[in-house]
């Protein structure tokens, strides 16, 4: 989410320039604010583990939308910060709170998908998360995107990353919302809390730096390799019986073959 904000500070930054001198003519239908798009989540039946971890996250989510530093550097993994300096970090969520050009009214975050939990043989736990979050933003400079057709050229950059559907502008109000997808990879390691890391391709260049190899080979696996291991057990063990049942069914027909043959030269 913080790479996310960080990428929005950045394109109403460059496309407000690019903007004064678009050509681009307004177009009603790309301003109008649309339906509201509906968050749902799919979650299904999860394991004692599973809400373990789905608490953790709700509240890990809660954290982001308060921009509250010492609770979201808390949260990260810490690992991340060997390739990342913390105080680079730190200065720049600050900075979010105090931007005089935009402003976030709100911010939903719904959890879609939560993987089964893997249990390593050192006592790590992890598991991979994704969630939809809609975050408004309002803003606040009156001279950023202060014409239709400064904010039509806007929405188009913005549907070329995030998809039309995605974002919603009501230009009288000058609010933005963008709907969007975000992934989090979630690690306990032994004798510690969980902790969170944004799973994104900017991150994964950076994931072999610091991320244990058993996580590193088990990204975005559905089950853990236990059952992984059990299930093809039982493939094996069902083909078995089946290749077992073929040749008793075999042996069968051709025992009553054999009979009937038998039978007929009797008869003759």
């Amino acid at each position: 989410m913080v790479q996310y904000i960080k990428y929005l500070v950045l394109t109403f930054s460059l496309i407000a320039f690019s903007a004064c001198n678009s050509t681009k003519s307004p177009s009603k239908e790309e301003t109008k604010e649309n339906n509201k798009t509906e968050i749902v989540s799919v979650l299904g039946e999860l394991s004692k583990k599973q809400k373990t971890v789905k608490k953790e996250l709700d509240d890990y989510l809660h954290k982001l939308t308060t921009f509250d530093t010492d609770s979201i550097v808390d949260k990260t993994y810490p690992k991340l910060f060997y390739v990342i300096d913390l105080d680079l970090y730190r200065q720049y969520i600050a900075s979010m709170m105090n931007s005089t050009d935009i402003e976030m009214t709100s911010y939903e975050t719904n959890v879609t998908k939560l993987s089964p939990v893997t249990t390593f043989s050192n006592g790590t736990e992890f598991t991979q998360a994704q969630y939809t979050t809609r975050v408004n933003i309002r803003f606040l400079n009156g001279t950023l995107y202060d014409t239709e057709e400064k904010m039509n050229f806007l929405y188009d950059v913005l549907i070329h990353k995030y998809g039309q559907k995605n974002i919603k502008i009501n230009v009288k109000k000058r609010i933005l919302s963008i709907t969007k997808s975000e992934k989090l990879l979630i690690i306990k390691e032994k004798d510690t809390e969980w902790k969170f890391l944004g799973d994104n391709l900017d991150y994964r260049k950076l994931y072999p730096s610091f991320l244990p190899n058993e996580i590193l080979t088990n990204l975005d696996r559905v089950q853990t390799p236990q059952k992984s291991r059990k299930k093809k057990n039982q493939k094996r063990k069902y083909v078995k019986e089946k290749a077992t049942e073929k040749k008793i069914v075999e042996k069968q027909t051709l025992e009553e073959k054999t009979i009937e043959r038998r039978d007929e030269n009797e008869t003759i």
